[in-house]
């Protein structure tokens, strides 16, 4: 049997650092949207071992592949699987594609090989994997909060449209929150309110280390749409707009003006990566 499956990028709409953990993690809250960009996967239970093949090679470690050798040896399975990844979401751009396709395999594999986990076990795993996994186990519009194992999800209607441009600049996410901690900012005390659409922490770190950075930001602001930011440790923006025709517009503006960046007109979506059998 085999299964494709669509796993989709995030938006952070809003990001909170609160301060750094005894565990060298850091103390977030997040406002997360799931958006149909999606990375493709192919998955086929089969032979003696696992086999990973993707279209582009990955930047750094393919935690894909590492959460499917965890979700194997977790339920002993006797049988191995084959896994062809398509990537779509762009890498370094804190749309967070690795910890979507993790979580996408954990849930894939799950459902070929019996008896199925719980969502609390599977989450466990995900977590062990990266802060933004388990988020993707659940999708659409969310609450992250601790280092980001703690899902909450959020009631309401999500933003219809987001325009989503990527620059040719790599993001090293580590290189960020090092950034971050360099500033020595005074912690802050946990909320129970969620920052502002757009709030992100992260941001003069990002313009400190990556300046050119800045014109990019710029160009979103000026779109005068709802509200706009920048995803996780960047280097990705988006624009959140209510009405598809001014986010057409949007988007073509982004394309004529930067034709080195990457630009796309995404819709929300209710789950974090959608299963289907292959025929």
């Amino acid at each position: 049997m085999s299964l494709y499956v669509d796993a989709y990028a995030k938006l952070n709409l809003s990001l909170r650092v609160l301060s750094r953990r005894p565990d060298g993690f850091h103390e977030l809250q997040s406002e997360v949207q799931t958006i149909d960009l999606a990375d493709r996967l192919t998955i086929e239970i089969g032979g003696s071992d696992l086999r990973f093949t993707t279209d582009r090679a990955l930047d750094g470690e393919n935690v894909a592949e590492t959460a499917a050798r965890m979700l194997l040896e977790r339920k002993r399975a006797s049988l191995g699987a084959q896994i062809r990844l398509e990537k779509r979401i762009p890498v370094g751009a804190g749309l967070g594609g690795g910890s979507s396709d993790a979580a996408a395999i954990l849930n894939a594999l799950d459902r070929l090989t019996p008896p199925r986990l719980s969502l609390d076990a599977l989450s466990e795993l995900g977590a062990e994997l990266g802060s933004d996994v388990p988020l993707f186990l659940y999708g659409g519009r969310l609450r992250m909060e601790g280092r980001g194992e703690r899902i909450h999800a959020l009631s309401g209607r999500s933003t219809a449209h987001f325009v989503v441009l990527v620059p040719p600049i790599h993001c090293a996410t580590g290189e960020i929150y090092a950034e971050w901690d360099a500033r020595e900012p005074a912690p802050l005390a946990s909320g129970d309110t969620i920052p502002a659409p757009g709030q992100n922490d992260l941001l003069a770190a990002a313009f400190a280390l990556h300046p050119a950075l800045v014109g990019y930001h710029e160009a979103m602001v000026d779109l005068g749409a709802e509200y706009s930011g920048m995803s996780g440790s960047g280097s990705s923006f988006f624009a959140a707009f209510d009405n598809l025709d001014t986010a057409r517009r949007a988007r073509d503006h982004l394309t004529r003006r930067f034709d080195n960046a990457k630009v796309y007109r995404c819709r929300p979506t209710t789950v974090g990566h959608r299963i289907q059998e292959a025929a």
